[in-house]
């Protein structure tokens, strides 16, 4: 009979996860986009195709340990569960290329801002689709957080349209760098979780079919390059081959530090560590990257941090409901 755990052995396993979490956010955060920005010159469309041609063979090692196997049958035992895992695929594939898009073309600002408001989307998604409750300071958080959506998106549009001609012509050849990307982003994820919720699947299993199910497609795309003679594996130099095949262990790694810390922490305690990516994104671009930010875009996050605060206070108070005599210091 196994003894029940002791406050001490509970509070060392939270440490832990957090440690594990506090891992996986601060490589999504740096690590990640260091990575693509070093192979800016590589067409994001292939560097998408790599990070699954790379990453497979890593996640079936994962797999190959028992009980991967029957997890994979298990998850795609119906046409339905079957049905929802392409239509995830999909949204992961989105969701990657449009980060890759970003980090190349020096937009990670936008990308980090898409990823502050992802958890607020995926919450509206849940109230919209599933029927969630939404707490009070929720609700305010989301409306503050549109507002700084729309403050950043004017920002763009203000430098974006000209007039040129003596007509007086609109000149709308610079809206592509409106901040789509901000919404891509966490609609597609958050669509991705409502999708994951009704898997039974867990984290490295699923991921490990949707990157089978993406696999012929990104090999057809690469040999396509290749025939074309665009492609910039084994044509550039050896610094862009050793990245490209290195970047499974850039997906997979952090993957693997979440999925250990999701075991031993509460999904509001992981609600609150998440902010940690973005604000790892933000600070890279501003610092590294040297990417811009101006006074109206800067005004726009800091409605964002406002609602990020709030998304947080009403997670941390939540934890402390659940849990009235714990510590300061649990997690």
């Amino acid at each position: 009979m196994t003894p029940n755990p002791t406050p001490s052995d509970i509070s060392r396993s939270q440490r832990i996860g957090v440690t594990e979490a506090m891992i996986a956010y601060l490589f999504w955060g740096f690590a990640t986009g260091i990575y693509f920005k070093f192979l800016d010159h590589v067409n994001p469309m292939e560097l998408l195709a790599w990070r699954v041609l790379a990453g497979l063979p890593v996640m079936l090692v994962l797999v190959a340990l028992p009980p991967g196997i029957g997890r994979i049958r298990a998850a795609i035992s119906t046409p339905k569960a079957f049905r929802i895992l392409v239509l995830s695929t999909v949204l992961i594939a989105l969701n990657w290329f449009t980060f890759i898009y970003a980090v190349v073309s020096d937009r990670l600002v936008e990308a980090s801002l898409g990823y502050y408001i992802n958890p607020l989307v995926s919450v509206l998604l849940g109230r919209m689709v599933l029927g969630e409750r939404l707490s009070p300071l929720q609700r305010k958080a989301i409306w503050i957080a549109v507002v700084g959506v729309v403050l950043f998106g004017w920002s763009a549009i203000s430098t974006s349209i000209r007039i040129v001609g003596p007509d007086g012509r609109f000149d709308l050849s610079s809206l592509a760098e409106l901040p789509w990307i901000s919404l891509v982003l966490p609609i597609s994820f958050g669509c991705y979780g409502l999708l994951r919720k009704k898997m039974k699947a867990d984290s490295v299993t699923g991921l490990t079919i949707e990157m089978i199910l993406l696999f012929p497609v990104m090999l057809a795309l690469e040999l396509v390059l290749a025939a074309r003679g665009v492609s910039s594996f084994t044509t550039t130099d050896w610094n862009t081959d050793l990245l490209l095949l290195v970047g499974g262990f850039v997906t997979v790694l952090p993957l693997i530090a979440f999925a250990a810390a999701a075991r031993r922490l509460r999904l509001a305690t992981i609600g609150i560590l998440q902010y940690v990516a973005p604000t790892c994104q933000f600070i890279l671009a501003i610092t590294i990257f040297g990417e811009q930010v101006g006074p109206m875009k800067l005004a726009a996050f800091g409605l964002i941090w406002i609602a990020v605060v709030l998304y947080c206070f009403d997670a941390y108070r939540d934890l402390r409901r659940e849990h009235p005599k714990s510590s300061p210091s649990t997690a």
